[in-house]
């Protein structure tokens, strides 16, 4: 550690450049600030370390502090450059510091005593207004650092939701939103209904085209289905080639007539390589159930899986509903 210069080297230009002493009378307070001493810091060395006690305020002279939250080895959550102050927080609720704070680069800072800052609070209102001016950026600089990190949550959670290849949801939104929609019909005696929907032929369309004419496929499917359904009706890809679209307040044969219109869009749907050059199109076959007594999602998901595989069975390219 570096201890601090046992003479004075602090320039009335730097003083000046302190935002702690905006405004104020320099000339008055200048004999007790001489007195202080100045801490030099080499890169890379810590100035406070996370759950120390902290008893001073430091104003940067020159070089450039990094605030680091998690570890020492973490990227800067904040810069603080020549005229800024870092450690109030921690000397005003006496509580242990919750930041790292360590030399970006070769620094000087001043040191100041918590009797000291007090002893010039009293003296100069300015400097009284400007530490309340320091505390309330340091407070509105937390609240951005929370809200960023609730909206990088919410991306987190968006992003854990959504199949990159189709941008539909995904299994795991589904099988929540299935349980949430079976409650939901239960207690309000409202219909429900799902389809399962599986690309035809899809593994002999990759063995003749490749994997990536299969992704170009695969997004045309999800295409022609959003284009078809309506805005209340919940639509997923469910596992590889297979799809699944919930539709509240659906009794099975508006669900057929939704199934129809998604099996005719995709046979109808013509499918481009990435570099436009037009595929052979795909068809989809659909199993359609509705919700009666089952008590539980696998049951409501096994009816509509038997429903496809009948579908599958019958030559493909059709809508069958349930038992």
């Amino acid at each position: 550690m570096t201890p601090p210069s046992e003479a004075p080297t602090i320039t009335r230009a730097e003083l000046e450049r302190l935002a702690l002493l905006s405004a104020a009378s320099l000339d008055a307070l200048e004999p007790m600030l001489l007195g202080c001493p100045v801490r030099k810091l080499a890169r890379g060395e810590t100035l406070i370390a996370v759950g120390t006690d902290n008893r001073h305020l430091y104003l940067v002279l020159s070089g450039e502090l990094g605030v680091h939250l998690d570890s020492p080895e973490s990227p800067p959550l904040a810069k603080l450059g020549p005229g800024e102050a870092v450690g109030e927080l921690s000397l005003i609720d006496r509580q242990p510091a919750s930041a790292h704070v360590i030399a970006a680069e070769p620094t000087r800072v001043l040191m100041l005593d918590e009797d000291l800052l007090w002893i010039l609070a009293d003296s100069s209102h300015a400097v009284a207004y400007n530490l309340l001016r320091m505390l309330a950026a340091r407070l509105r600089s937390g609240n951005k650092i929370i809200q960023r990190e609730r909206e990088q949550l919410e991306q987190y959670k968006f992003h854990a939701s959504i199949d990159a290849l189709t941008g539909l949801f995904n299994r795991y939104w589904m099988d929540k939103m299935l349980s949430r929609q079976m409650d939901r019909a239960r207690g309000g005696k409202e219909a429900l209904s799902l389809l399962l929907v599986d690309v035809d032929h899809f593994k002999q369309f990759n063995d003749r085209h490749g994997h990536v004419a299969g992704d170009a496929a695969l997004r045309s499917v999800a295409a022609a289905m959003r284009a078809v359904v309506r805005p209340t009706d919940l639509l997923a890809r469910y596992g590889g080639e297979e799809f699944a679209v919930l539709l509240p307040g659906a009794q099975l044969p508006n669900a057929r007539d939704v199934a129809e219109r998604l099996r005719s869009s995709v046979h109808s749907t013509t499918i481009e390589h990435f570099d436009g050059t037009p595929l052979s199109s795909v068809t989809v076959s659909i199993g359609v159930t509705q919700m009666l007594s089952e008590s539980t999602l696998e049951a409501f998901v096994e009816k509509a899986d038997r429903a496809l595989y009948r579908a599958k069975n019958a030559g493909r390219d059709r809508v069958e509903p349930a038992d």
